[in-house]
């Protein structure tokens, strides 16, 4: 909800979607009629004047005869016009369509960025977490190795260790310091890059936690395909671009067919000389039929780049399906992968735990060395990180699966 509201990339998509949906708004007016209306005014001396209008249209005009020397006289008028279209081919209703058909693609469209958005704050919200559970893991092993320093300099002090073993021990606690403190600097980037896809300011003080979501139910390949052709909003907002270009080369090709519009207007003029006023009015209805003889090419070309543009739509559908089965195939492999991965991680993790304690045990009554022992934490240690990569990388994983699929329940504010 805050990317939503904060992140300027989707206020940008936003505002681009606002725009198509006014022009859809704009087009489904065409079949309504037209009224203008206007008014001038007119003042002469002679055979100079001084006029102003205001209106869209000027009204009808009534000036009597003038001579050179004639006296000074007003003109006012004013007229209202209405035109309606009667027949054109089907071109407005064309023209409307090929709109509707954008809104559509273009609302899709916008559902996707949201989706995108919606995945990329997940992406960075685990990634927050990951870093996190790392830095706590890293100083509980910080903490055991201190220990272990502790306990093997004790053994030194009561004959049981040589004092070399101690250097091995301080090496392990250094060691795992120096990974504490890149772990917290890849939590501070991690933080900022949160913040930062949110749309806030990079050093935001703002901490994800930890969500149970259910994980998503796993499909079988090719059902999985058939629910995101059916779900992913960029695939619909491809096939609703492929029927506005079919649209829009209906409408090019209506050019060539004859327009009829009914006109009517009505109007009066008033004439003010030195004297008695003068009221004259107007009324006038008809029919304008226009046939289109020839326009040097120009239907022609608007035809031309019309199906061009369809061709071009008709391969990103193409693209488009392909896209979605490749994010599919792939989504599905990630996330077998990474829940394979988790299972393993988990048994490395209690298996490398067990044995440093197994180790620790056999290096106090003497029948291990420091070095077997230095080498059982280690192993521990990565496993402790892979752990924590594993469970990450498997959310990640789902989020990316929910996303191939285009099956999230987001929706616009």
């Amino acid at each position: 909800d805050i990317a939503v509201l904060q992140s300027p990339a989707f206020a940008s998509e936003r505002a681009q979607y606002r725009a198509i949906l006014a022009k859809y708004e704009a087009e489904k007016t065409a079949v309504f009629p037209n009224v203008s209306g206007g008014a001038s005014v007119q003042r002469q001396y002679g055979g100079i004047s001084t006029r102003g209008s205001v209106g869209a249209s000027p009204g009808p005009t009534s000036s009597p005869a003038t001579g050179g020397g004639g006296g000074p006289f007003t003109t006012i008028s004013g007229q209202v016009s209405l035109t309606q279209l009667i027949y054109d081919g089907g071109r407005v209703i064309a023209g409307i369509r090929t709109a509707k058909e954008s809104d559509i693609a273009g609302h899709e469209t916008l559902i996707r960025q949201l989706q995108t958005l919606s995945f990329s704050v997940a992406q960075a919200y685990y990634g927050v977490l990951q870093a996190d559970a790392t830095v706590q893991a890293d100083v509980q092993l910080v903490r055991q190795f201190e220990t272990q320093e502790k306990n093997v300099a004790a053994q030194i002090r009561a004959g049981v260790a040589a004092r070399s073993d101690v250097a091995a021990a301080q090496f392990q606690t250094a060691q795992s310091r120096g990974s504490l403190v890149i772990a917290q600097g890849e939590l501070i980037v991690a933080q900022s890059l949160f913040a930062t896809t949110l749309g806030l300011e990079p050093d935001t003080l703002i901490k994800p936690q930890v969500a149970g979501n259910p994980p998503p139910r796993i499909l079988a390949y090719h059902d999985a395909v058939k629910t995101a052709l059916g779900t992913r909003p960029d695939y619909v907002a491809a096939a609703h671009t492929v029927e506005s270009a079919k649209e829009n080369v209906r409408f090019a090709k209506l050019a060539r067919f004859p327009i009829l519009n009914a006109n009517a207007s009505a109007g009066y003029g008033e004439t003010l000389p030195t004297g008695s006023p003068n009221l004259a009015a107007a009324q006038s209805l008809g029919a304008t039929l226009t046939i289109p003889i020839f326009d040097q090419g120009l239907t022609n070309f608007n035809v031309a780049v019309a199906v061009s543009q369809l061709d071009q739509a008709n391969a990103g559908l193409v693209s488009s399906r392909l896209t979605v089965e490749s994010d599919v195939r792939a989504a599905l492999a990630d996330i077998i992968s990474t829940r394979a991965a988790l299972v393993q991680a988990e048994a490395e993790r209690q298996s490398g735990q067990v044995n440093v304690e197994a180790f620790q045990a056999r290096y106090r009554v003497g029948a291990a060395t420091i070095t077997d022992l230095v080498t059982a934490e280690g192993a521990n240690a990565t496993a402790q990180r892979d752990y924590v990569t594993a469970i990450y990388n498997e959310r990640t994983a789902e989020e990316r699966y929910v996303f191939a699929l285009g099956t999230s329940d987001l929706r616009l504010p």
